[in-house]
């Protein structure tokens, strides 16, 4: 391979290892975004449930302000009237769970703490309430809220004191929402979806598939969890989200859905007494920056070939003008300088031509006195040769020696 090829090569090589190097940035800061993204996804619906949860409480509550304030109400419940307690708070309870989702109401007996009456299930009365919501407003005689569990769904609870003429403890008044409606609002507000899961163990499963209606009993899908509700149809609930359902939340890996790409993240679910009962899993769209990060990679990519090629041509043009074109043009001056030389022509060095300031103009010099030394020295020997040849001057012949006497 020629010193031009291998020149070429080694500019295109370097390049190439630049591009990919560019190609791999590009792609971390991708996923660094990626992650920004699923984070900043999961601290908004952290933030919005929150929101929502403190803002269906100060609704709650102040239906119980009127519930209370109800001179109907206060008469039929302190007289254990069930019957009378029930056509009263019906119609009411039925306003409020059509406009606000208000869909339990509770009556609870002031030293038993047994279930007085269930409007929206009047047949069902009488067992103890646990919960430690209402509890906590019963020992401190005040507004109490949490979120707690029932038999088949995860509800928004606020209890409070029920007073009788003269500020007498007549019982405890609770309403309560399911709180799977916060998904759908949460998506209106911020455009992501959301799936919410229960663990089992705290659910009954023959009221849960009671409750289902005409939808699918999904209690089998998961083994220790169950779906409640999902702003989606997709999967977005699976062994790696429920998992990591740990902490204060976690980014999850992205996952690829019809040709678009989300990001995900999920984090606890819990109840009054902050224990973890569940997850809410967050799906953001990232497709438009995975979209930008693709065409930006091609882009960096093709531009990086280009510049690899323009640059391999215009070091290859100036590699080839400044140094081969003047080594070839040094090749023939010396090839015929040499033959001169060989030929007799010891005065070659006048032929030599004048050499720039740069490593090659020097090795030019340099050649060029080395082939005026050599020159020098075989003038030199040349005439010592001719001299060397020339026959002896021919010398007079002796006098013949005298006689001898």
């Amino acid at each position: 391979m020629s010193i031009r090829a291998k020149l070429v090569l080694a500019i295109v090589l370097t390049l190439g290892a630049s591009g990919l190097a560019s190609a791999l940035l590009v792609r971390e800061l991708y996923l660094r975004s990626a992650r920004t993204a699923a984070e900043e996804a999961l601290r908004t619906a952290a933030a919005a449930y929150d929101q929502l949860e403190r803002n269906d409480v100060e609704k709650l509550a102040t239906a119980l302000d009127v519930a209370v304030h109800h001179p109907g109400l206060r008469d039929a419940f302190q007289a254990r009237d069930r019957e009378r307690l029930q056509s009263l708070t019906l119609p009411i309870h039925q306003m409020l769970k059509g406009e606000h989702g208000i869909g339990h109401w509770n009556y609870i007996e002031a030293d038993s703490r047994k279930m007085f009456l269930r409007p929206h299930l009047p047949a069902k009365f009488g067992d103890v309430i646990e919960r430690p919501s209402l509890l906590k407003a019963m020992s401190r005689l005040e507004t109490s809220a949490g979120k707690e569990l029932g038999k088949s769904e995860f509800a928004l609870r606020v209890g409070r004191p029920f007073f009788g003429e003269g500020q007498k403890l007549i019982g405890y008044v609770e309403l309560g929402e399911g709180i799977t409606h916060f998904l759908g609002k949460m998506k209106a507000q911020t455009g992501n979806d959301f799936a919410m899961f229960i663990h089992k163990k705290l659910l009954d499963q023959s009221e849960w598939a009671r409750t289902r209606g005409n939808e699918r009993n999904n209690w089998n899908d998961f083994p220790d969890v169950v779906v409640v509700n999902s702003t989606t149809t997709d999967a977005i609930v699976d062994p790696a989200a429920i998992a990591a359902n740990v902490g204060d939340g976690k980014v999850l890996e992205e996952q690829e859905r019809g040709g678009a790409t989300f990001a995900r993240g999920v984090f606890p679910v819990r109840d009054s007494g902050g224990t973890v009962v569940g997850g809410l899993v967050v799906r953001h769209d990232i497709s438009a920056l995975f979209g930008g990060m693709r065409t930006g990679l091609v882009q960096a990519l093709g531009f990086l070939v280009a510049l690899a090629l323009g640059a391999a041509g215009l070091v290859y043009l100036l590699v080839d003008r400044l140094i081969f074109r003047r080594l070839q043009r040094m090749m023939s001056t010396m090839e015929d300088l040499s033959v001169r030389l060989a030929g007799g022509d010891y005065t070659v060095t006048a032929g030599a031509p004048d050499s720039r300031n740069d490593e090659i103009g020097r090795f030019e010099s340099f050649f060029g006195e080395f082939l005026g030394l050599v020159g020098n020295t075989m003038r030199g020997l040349a005439e010592r040769n001719k001299q060397l040849a020339k026959p002896p001057p021919l010398r007079a012949p002796a006098p013949p020696a005298p006689p001898t006497r």
